[in-house]
């Protein structure tokens, strides 16, 4: 999928780019002339800047659907699967073992599916690290256009 975007800054050959708004694309001279259509959110994604853009260009970029879900399958998915199995590991101790802590039902469990909740999130930081950016810049439509008149 193609988008059109401002380059807020680079940084190590990776460009960060605000996807434009309707709002912003009906002021350019450009309009019309794009060869996407404007995205109706205002989100900020990562892009490889192959191409020599500079902060500030008006860009298209693109970036496939599913890597999309895919990250977001990583960010909720992943520490939602380690919670639902700490609770099942905590209900196992509480209920099959007999082991209880304090006069709380279920405390155990709680305690447990916490734990795995936070092991979850540091699966998903470790994933976030070694993440390639799947997203690039694939052309400028106009060099230092936002800088200029904005």
């Amino acid at each position: 999928m193609k988008k059109v975007g401002i380059v807020k800054s680079i940084k190590n050959n990776v460009a960060e780019v605000r996807a434009a708004t309707e709002d912003e694309c009906a002021h350019c001279p450009l309009q019309g002339t794009c060869p996407s259509g404007i995205p109706n959110k205002n989100g900020t994604i990562l892009a490889r800047n192959s191409i020599g853009a500079e902060a500030g260009d008006l860009v298209e970029f693109e970036y496939e659907e599913r890597d999309i879900i895919n990250g977001i399958f990583t960010i909720y998915m992943i520490p939602l699967f380690f919670l639902v199995i700490g609770l099942i590991i905590g209900l196992v101790f509480e209920k099959g073992l007999n082991i209880h802590i304090g006069k709380l039902e279920n405390l155990l469990s709680v305690i447990i599916a916490i734990g795995f909740l936070f092991v979850g999130m540091l699966v998903v930081r470790k994933k976030d690290k070694n993440f390639l950016i799947p997203s690039r810049i694939v052309s400028v439509i106009a060099k230092g256009f936002y800088i200029r008149n904005h």
